[in-house]
């Protein structure tokens, strides 16, 4: 019930805002879907100096869901701490749907509460920010994995190669063959993380193979558990996960599997079943941002970090639950990673219809990767 009446007391509000928007102000076309990333780049309006950036904030789920949402409030509450901001100039909007009209209609209310600077977190938030960048041409706007418009840049980062370590682990610790993966929606980002977590696991064991386990939705703990139940019933030992929920790794620790967490450290919560997790930090895309607003230096280039940044990473391995050896291993393919003697994705490669995706030594775009729509040769599943 607080869940819904704090939503209902937001939207009321901006139902009252908008009432009076729309009184003075014209309709806007749709906008068109703009490729991204783009090959042109635009260069923002006036530098605005960093005590007078407004920071405003859209999370789809609470700010402490134990995934997506918390890793990004994090690693604003990091930004605002490093760059020493006021606590007067973040302001975030928690549990706002992204279907509909919620998520364009909270942004429109941080704005009239002075935001200048507009971040979406949530893929289903492209086309509302879109279509409010293009409304107010002189703010900023950012969205993960967007559209590319003269005001709003897109940002991502480059998960891959830590959710491949990921995997590599589970392979590492399985007796069997098939391994599993219960994913949350068939959008871009989570099927790249199925592909490049059965990619590490086939690193580690050729003979490996994932079966996938589709939730539908972004936060349902009770679906991703019975699905994990339904893997680990059948003998699969190891599961990889992409989802906001721990039901997947307590479900793991219960039948005395093995998982690999993600968005956060998920240990704790399933001390006995944890390998490592893959974990989000967005502080130096969200510094970057700003530092170049300040200096006047902002363009709408899509933001690419990774690994070598420190946005990308995968917790220590559990020393309580896998071997030094083991460990010692993972850790040296991972700096193999790191240093660029391993690269995912490079051709050949196929996926599991029998299609050629890369020739042999060919590797995938920047647009191709973060697009990422098929499953790979070894995976066990089709998309919903």
């Amino acid at each position: 019930m607080k869940r819904k009446t704090r939503i209902l007391t937001v939207l009321v509000a901006v139902f009252m805002l908008l009432v009076s928007i729309m009184a003075c102000s014209p309709s806007e076309p749709p906008v068109e879907s703009t490729p991204s990333p783009s090959s042109s780049t635009q260069t923002g309006g006036k530098a605005i100096a960093l005590e007078d950036i407004k920071i405003g904030v859209v999370l789809n789920t609470s700010k402490e869901d134990g995934g997506w949402s918390q890793a990004h409030y994090e690693s604003f509450l990091r930004t605002k701490q490093e760059l020493g901001l006021r606590d007067d100039q973040l302001v975030v909007l928690e549990e706002i749907p992204d279907t509909g009209t919620a998520t364009e209609n909270a942004i429109e209310l941080m704005i009239n509460d002075g935001c200048n600077v507009i971040f979406g977190t949530s893929s289903g938030q492209t086309d509302p920010i879109a279509a409010t960048s293009k409304r107010y041409p002189d703010l900023y706007f950012h969205q993960f994995e967007g559209k590319t418009l003269d005001n709003c840049s897109p940002y991502t980062i480059r998960d891959y190669e830590a959710i491949f370590m990921c995997g590599y682990a589970a392979a590492k610790m399985s007796t069997v063959n098939e391994l599993g993966f219960q994913a949350a929606q068939p959008q871009a980002s989570v099927v790249r993380a199925i592909n490049a977590w059965a990619a590490g696991a086939k690193y580690a064991n050729p003979d490996a193979t994932v079966r996938v386990v589709w939730t539908n939705s972004w936060y349902d703990p009770a679906a991703e558990k019975e699905g994990a139940n339904s893997m680990l019933d059948s003998g699969i030992q190891c599961l990889g996960y992409h989802g906001s929920t721990t039901a997947v790794m307590q479900a793991a620790a219960e039948h005395n599997g093995y998982g690999t967490g993600f968005h956060i450290d998920m240990k704790s919560f399933a001390p006995t079943a944890v390998l490592t997790s893959f974990i989000w930090n967005w502080t130096p895309i969200y510094n970057e941002y700003l530092q170049n607003i300040a200096n006047g230096t902002w363009t709408n280039a899509t933001m690419f970090k990774g690994m070598e940044s420190g946005c990308a990473a995968i917790t220590p391995f559990n020393a309580d639950i896998m071997s030094a050896d083991i460990i010692a291993d993972c850790e040296a393919v991972a700096q193999k990673v790191i240093d660029g003697d391993i690269t995912v994705f490079r051709g050949p490669l196929s996926d599991n219809k029998g299609n050629q995706l890369l020739a042999d030594g060919e590797e995938f775009t920047d647009a191709e990767w973060i697009g990422m729509m098929y499953l790979a040769d070894n995976v066990i599943g089709d998309l919903p």
